[in-house]
């Protein structure tokens, strides 16, 4: 198994999110989507290898911005995947979404001026394989005062990039209303690796949690079995995935906070140890049913 710590990015910029009309009107994006989501490698285990990049993040107006209007404070949005290729996933807090209409809530908008969340763009492919991977998504809510999103379009890709090209971010095309004026803004650069195209392998759809200051859904309370207390069972389907070894390896290097995975913290401690990382492949590699080191609440 080989990792790879994540470099520090300076803020890219964001999807910026407000509405067509105000107080009413469909969701909308003010974006520039004429480039590449750019991916580096996070891990490679068993001949696959997980590229991923947090840019770009969504961030919603708090102040109307033509063409936008601001949101109403409190409505919570949601995105849902419309197409995507095969290799090519979306996490949005610990739910991973590879497949045409799966959903995930992503925030609900606030008053705090620049409170934005951070999908995870990701490629799951073999070793060595590079490529263009293309997702298109729309954003839904279930307030009463707008109706879902325009469909919107970008290319994720890990290969090699010019390094004396800033990475802009992806150029919208919208399959229901024309796109909306983009905000210039300057994006982060990123260099890739290398990295691969293969069918992705966690089918479940777990309950997203944001990773940002976004207000998401108040946790379960349910009991906890123990498929869900499975080392590094994010979703506790009973199955650990490289994406959520991924997201335990991102808590260990304080990129992600442990409340978005608690089993990857075996020992409670609100710190991820290599020790309890080794917990986490072994259940990728010999299955949750039997794991020994599964632990309890």
């Amino acid at each position: 198994m080989a990792l790879w710590a994540r470099s520090a990015h300076a803020h890219g910029a964001e999807m910026m999110l407000g509405s067509t009309a105000s107080q009413s009107g469909a969701l909308a994006l003010s974006y520039e989507f004429a480039d590449k989501v750019v991916v580096t490698p996070d891990v490679s285990l068993g001949g696959t290898t997980l590229s991923s990049s947090l840019f770009p993040g969504i961030e919603w107006l708090q102040a109307d911005q033509a063409p936008l209007y601001a949101l109403q404070v409190g409505t919570p949005f949601s995105l849902q995947i419309v197409s995507i290729d095969p290799g090519a996933e979306v996490m949005v807090g610990a739910t991973t979404l590879k497949a045409a209409g799966q959903s995930a809530f992503v925030a609900t908008t606030t008053t705090v001026p620049g409170d934005h969340f951070h999908p995870q763009w990701e490629l799951l492919l073999p070793d060595g394989v590079e490529g263009d991977y293309a997702v298109s998504f729309k954003l839904t809510t279930t307030s009463p005062l707008y109706t879902a999103s325009a469909v919107y379009a970008l290319v994720i890709t890990n290969l090699p990039q010019s390094t004396d090209t800033p990475t802009a971010t992806p150029k919208e095309v919208s399959t229901v209303t024309p796109s909306p004026s983009p905000i210039p803004t300057t994006a982060a650069s990123e260099t890739p690796s290398a990295s691969p195209t293969a069918a992705p392998t966690d089918t479940s759809t777990p309950v997203a949690t944001a990773s940002t200051t976004a207000t998401a859904p108040p946790p379960s309370t349910s009991t906890p079995t123990f498929r869900a207390l499975c080392p590094g069972d994010c979703n506790g389907d009973g199955t650990v995935t490289v994406a959520e070894l991924v997201v335990g390896v991102a808590i260990a290097l304080d990129e992600r906070s442990v409340d978005v995975c608690p089993p990857a913290d075996g020992d409670h401690d609100g710190v991820v140890e290599i020790a309890e990382l080794v917990r986490a492949i072994g259940a990728i590699l010999d299955g949750c049913g039997g794991a020994p080191d599964a632990y309890d609440e």
